[in-house]
């Protein structure tokens, strides 16, 4: 008897300890659990921080923004604005809608007869006869010609982006053919822009054609040619050292008279555009700014001289 009371304290003494075994088991994973938690607490403030932190690139758009929509709202003429600095992912547009493009459009002629010489479509030292009956007026230097003069297709591309002539570029149209231009426009994704007249077509102004661009598709042409991605390195070398030679000065080039760009301007009654590729050091950036409705010349202008200073501050802080 005294010994199955001995077996049973015994057995009760080993039930006692496992119960407790198990319950410090429990506890221990409790304690492991609630130390898990903690730390994912702990994290979780700076996951948060990290998925609400924004990007410099935009909040420097966001800024940027900002103060040339002050500028702009101090001014009667609509604008039109495109700007892409290289450490962006995407640029700052304000402003959508075609709009008059005045001589800007003749960029994409410049591509267009780029990209088929590139291809042997075009020969740039063709020679091409320039008429009487191609003469017009507004910018140029051709129509003070006499007689029949003879140039070639590159310096009648060189001609018509630096002086902006407008016999250059009619002859030029005649060459390359309008609707190899419209197809340069489309596959390049230059969507809102379009020719549907000759320079100095008054006939055809009165008839509701005119040729319509935006900042955007501008901005897009100088940002993949800063690139060297609209034909190929040779080709938008040879085109940005054309750019360079622009002959307008009275925009950008005075607003930023330490920079070197590579731009084109257009200009129509109550138009004026500038658009281009700015270097500046060892780097460079896109801006385009075009002004419609203006209703002096002198202000717009003034305008657009301190928005590309804007523009610049923000790129050098």
């Amino acid at each position: 008897m005294r010994k199955v009371k001995i077996l049973l304290a015994v057995i009760l003494l080993l039930a006692l300890c496992g119960v407790t075994a198990v319950g410090c088991g429990l506890l221990g994973e409790n304690k492991k659990a609630q130390e898990g938690q903690g730390s994912v607490a702990a994290t979780a403030p700076v996951e948060v921080q990290a998925a609400e932190h924004k990007p410099k690139g935009r909040e420097q758009r966001l800024q940027l923004e900002a103060s040339l929509r002050q500028l702009m709202d101090k001014d009667s003429a609509k604008y039109q604005v495109y700007v892409f600095f290289p450490q962006w992912d995407e640029p700052l547009v304000m402003g959508d809608g075609p709009q008059s493009s005045a001589s800007i459009i003749k960029i994409f002629i410049l591509g267009t007869a780029y990209e088929l010489a590139e291809r042997g479509q075009l020969e740039l030292n063709q020679q091409v006869t320039v008429h009487q009956s191609d003469m017009v007026g507004g910018a140029g230097v051709i129509n003070g010609r006499s007689g029949e003069p003879v140039y070639t297709v590159r310096k009648l591309l060189e001609l018509m982006i630096t002086e902006s002539d407008n016999t250059a570029t009619n002859v030029l149209m005649d060459t390359i053919g309008i609707e190899r231009i419209h197809r340069f426009m489309r596959d390049h994704g230059f969507q809102d822009s379009v020719l549907q007249r000759k320079m100095m077509d008054f006939e055809a102004l009165r008839d509701g054609r005119d040729n319509f661009t935006t900042a955007a598709d501008v901005g897009k042409f100088f940002r993949v040619l800063r690139e060297h991605k609209l034909v190929s390195e040779t080709a938008d070398s040879e085109m940005i050292a054309i750019l360079f030679g622009q002959t307008d000065t009275e925009c950008f080039p005075q607003a930023l008279p330490q920079a070197r760009i590579a731009h084109k301007t257009g200009e129509l009654s109550g138009v004026y555009h500038d658009a281009g590729i700015v270097y500046e050091a060892n780097d460079s950036y896109v801006l385009c700014i075009l002004s419609t409705d203006s209703r002096g010349r002198g202000n717009t202008l003034s305008t657009m001289r301190d928005m590309a200073k804007t523009v610049d501050t923000a790129f050098r802080p």
